[in-house]
């Protein structure tokens, strides 16, 4: 289940052609890897599209609550806020400048999840999932962590031979895990947060404390997918002020698909399926 929602989503045109990425409209065209590639989805699923993101500038609907309205711009100040006391537009030039890197065809998912697995089956979960994901999606989709121990290792040392995988670090460091590459951007670990929050077309996150909320956060503000592993607890359930939005089921996963990422009964090669 973890998979095939995260494949989808992969899969899906987007109603949009650019991503919102910061205040100052340093937009960044979708990957078209993004969108349904013929005979690419090894699933063969059906694929669903997300729904069409609200602009800022939009009047709510009328089955829209306008109070969801301001919560959403409030969360997205807050994300504005804090660019601009790390440097606005040095996040901004890192952010295109990965994307370039990357491949600007190239549809970017990012793994999130703590620096310390709490439960032995959520790290069972990551490692079954992994090569799955990897399997299941198009060509062109790229992995992206944070290179940091944990769930971000265990996804990386298991995401086939890891030729797709990148691990995005502040400058100057490395993450030692001897599987993907290694790219540098932001000159600490804040900035390098801020990047991460931004450069995604989707989020998978694990389990996770505060600072898997802050990203989520960030990468949910401004429209991208995020998937989390409920069933893992932490952040991924909806702690540390992760966004409630993320944990609705979306358009592109089915209900059991979506049960099956909150379901702790459920068998761990299902969930991750």
């Amino acid at each position: 289940a973890a998979a095939a929602p995260a494949a989808a989503a992969a899969s899906a045109s987007s109603a949009e052609s650019q991503s919102e990425i910061d205040a100052s409209g340093a937009g960044e065209e979708k990957g078209a890897a993004c969108e349904p590639q013929s005979g690419d989805h090894a699933s063969g699923a059906a694929v669903f599209a997300p729904p069409p993101r609200t602009t800022s500038g939009a009047k709510p609907g009328p089955d829209q609550d306008p109070s969801a309205d301001k919560a959403g711009l409030k969360k997205k100040g807050d994300l504005l806020n804090g660019l601009a006391a790390i440097g606005e537009d040095n996040v901004a030039k890192e952010v295109q400048r990965l994307r370039s890197e990357l491949g600007r065809d190239t549809c970017i998912v990012c793994i999130l999840g703590g620096t310390k697995f709490q439960e032995d089956e959520s790290e069972e979960l990551v490692k079954v999932m992994a090569p799955k994901l990897e399997a299941a999606v198009g060509s062109k989709v790229k992995f992206v962590t944070g290179g940091m121990p944990g769930v971000q290792e265990a996804f990386a040392k298991h995401c086939g031979d890891g030729s797709r995988v990148w691990n995005l670090l502040p400058v100057g460091q490395a993450s030692g895990y001897g599987r993907g590459t290694d790219i540098n951007a932001g000159a600490d670990l804040e900035e390098r947060k801020a990047i991460f929050g931004l450069i995604g077309d989707i989020y998978i996150t694990v389990e996770g404390g505060p600072g898997v909320s802050q990203e989520a956060r960030a990468a949910h503000a401004r429209g991208a997918a995020v998937v989390p592993l409920m069933r893992t607890g932490g952040a991924s359930n909806g702690m540390f002020d992760f966004p409630s939005g993320a944990l609705e089921k979306p358009s592109f996963s089915t209900e059991e698909q979506w049960s099956l990422l909150k379901s702790k009964d459920a068998p761990v090669e299902e969930s991750a399926s």
